[in-house]
């Protein structure tokens, strides 16, 4: 039976248990982002303190006046079992323990403590040692600064608070839009399971992702991950921790992670059609690539660059992917070549422009070109924006709408390589950021690099197949009739 996570997500009130008027002392700070954040009710739960910025602060949970669906200790260890009591006692819905120290020190005992106190009542708990969750929408949120505008349509779990922290700056720096996110460390007792069940029920969220380390039970998390891709069409995409002897080793003294093989958890994902993500770089990678919409349907593909040592680059990088760069037909060369010098330029494919890639125009109709090539399926552009910066800067603003522009007509899809020249330049990073927002702006995808890019078509080729292959079980028209309990 799936768990309404809705008084989680959306609580109504919320109990910090250990706020403090000290930023150091309120661990994370999460008390004073709630105040800044949180549209619900707020109590503080410290002896020590009448009243924290404004707030009055009860001596202890069991004086709250109101019933709290949210509470969140922030106690040393050893004062958690007792702080978890009297929640179960006052009925609380569901708790965070943030403190760690238990199973993933080997203590498994104190954290059966745990177990057997939640057994006395129907309090559910994340944790411990995690952060919990943020939701935009109802301004529970980890920091003010993450707080993102409503409609975001990803899902993300993740038993590192670390890397739920860590993922969601990186994706939200990069485009992405999170409707939810969780970190449940230990999974003592609501695990990635209920969370993904859960992810599948919510209408708002299109996109599901998540950092793993173990699994609790296996078979249930197969059905639901076989559930998520066939039935309902949405991405999962999974990056496994441990995937090295040296990092499974670490997991146990992360979270008490048992190790999972690699080979069978590679092969198991294949299976359930998840999207495998190899790195937290790659996971971004690819729901990025899936917000754009960009669905490639071969690996077949044409490079278009300036400098004939970056086309040797960009080419090896292909064929070392997985993919394949094909000489282009006569027809699509002959076309190509009207617009460039046939001196240090090549239109074979890779096609190098030589100094006529930096004219936009002549850029981005030769990559128009390119996808018009049956055998082509999808294009690589290499582009340096900061080199267009420094030599045509008066004509920077037309070069990069231009390019940005023409790149959204092309044809088939497309992705832009953004190799990184200059270091520790500030100037340079905003000439890139600027461009890569201009991008971003369009839905199209840009990475630093064609390993990067090689990785996610791949990925989502096997992705794509795998959802031709499971037309049958289609039922995404019943599912977004289906609205999710508030």
């Amino acid at each position: 039976m799936t768990i309404n996570l809705d008084p989680l997500f959306y609580p109504k009130s919320i109990a910090v248990i250990g706020a403090s008027p000290n930023v150091i002392r309120d661990r994370a700070g999460f008390f004073n982002s709630l105040r800044e954040c949180y549209k619900g009710k707020l109590f503080a739960v410290n002896p020590k303190h009448t009243e924290i910025h404004g707030i009055r602060c009860y001596p202890s949970i069991l004086d709250v006046p109101e019933k709290i669906d949210y509470a969140m200790i922030l106690l040393p260890r050893d004062k958690v079992k007792d702080a978890l009591a009297e929640c179960v006692t006052a009925l609380v819905s569901f708790v965070l323990v943030f403190s760690s120290g238990f199973s993933e020190i080997g203590d498994e005992e104190k954290e059966k403590e745990l177990t057997s106190v939640l057994e006395k009542g129907n309090t559910r708990m994340i944790g411990p040692n995690c952060i919990g969750v943020t939701c935009s929408e109802s301004g529970v949120v980890y920091y003010p600064q993450l707080l993102q505008k409503p409609g975001g349509t990803v899902g993300y779990f993740s038993q590192s608070g670390g890397h739920a922290l860590n993922f969601l700056i990186r994706g939200i720096s990069s485009g992405l839009e999170f409707n939810k996110v969780v970190s449940l460390g230990n999974q003592t007792d609501l695990t990635i399971e209920d969370f993904l069940e859960y992810f599948i029920g919510d209408d708002r969220i299109k996109v599901i992702c998540g950092y793993v380390e173990d699994i609790k039970n296996g078979e249930r998390f197969k059905n639901l991950a076989r559930k998520t891709v066939a039935e309902y069409k949405k991405p999962l995409v999974l990056w496994k921790g441990g995937r090295s002897l040296d990092g499974a080793r670490a997991t146990q003294s992360h979270t008490g992670a048992l190790a999972i093989p690699t080979a069978i958890w590679d092969a198991a994902m294949k299976q359930l059609g998840v999207i495998n993500a190899e790195s937290q770089e790659e996971m971004a990678d690819i729901l990025l690539a899936l917000k754009c919409g960009m669905r490639p349907m071969g690996k077949k593909v044409a490079i278009v660059v300036a400098g004939g040592g970056s086309s040797v680059e960009l080419t090896d990088a292909a064929s070392f992917g997985d993919l394949s760069v094909p000489i282009l037909s006569d027809a699509v060369q002959e076309k190509i070549a009207r617009d460039i010098s046939n001196v240090n330029t090549s239109t074979k494919n890779p096609v190098d422009l030589g100094m006529f890639g930096f004219a936009p125009s002549i850029f981005v109709n030769t990559a128009k070109l390119a996808a018009e090539d049956p055998n082509v399926d999808v294009v690589l552009v290499c582009q340096y924006p900061e080199m267009i910066k420094v030599m045509v800067k008066e004509l920077w603003d037309i070069s990069i709408s231009t390019i940005v522009d023409g790149l959204k007509e092309v044809k088939k899809p497309v992705i832009v390589i953004l190799p990184k020249i200059f270091q520790n330049n500030p100037a340079m990073e905003a000439v890139r950021a600027e461009f890569i927002g201009k991008l971003n702006e369009k839905g199209i995808v840009s990475y630093s690099s064609a390993e990067r890019a090689a990785r996610v078509i791949s990925k989502l080729i096997d992705y794509y197949r795998f959802l031709e292959n499971h037309k049958e079980t289609d039922v995404e028209n019943q599912f977004f009739k289906t609205k999710s309990a508030r």
